[in-house]
């Protein structure tokens, strides 16, 4: 079953909001889905950078009044060999 989580990171100072949210992804099950909620510009670009780089997705960004909300979906986890 696919869950939602919403992850409030607006008052929280680049790079521990980038952490919060890739611990975050990494306790998820594949298919979840984390809203981001983020104020800073630059951190929502450095984050779709990060999520490109991944198994994950960028799924959607939406602009709000006080934030731009991102939803990401968790992807694949690499196997161990």
């Amino acid at each position: 079953m696919t869950s939602k989580i919403v992850l409030d990171l607006k008052g929280v100072i680049s790079p521990l909001n980038l952490l919060k949210c890739k611990s975050c992804l990494k306790s998820m099950e594949k298919g979840d889905i984390l809203e981001v909620m983020l104020a800073d510009v630059d951190v929502v670009r450095d984050l779709i950078m990060i999520v490109k780089r991944s198994r994950d997705e960028v799924i959607y960004k939406k602009k709000m009044a006080d934030c731009i909300c991102l939803g990401i979906k968790r992807g694949s986890r690499i196997e161990n060999r």
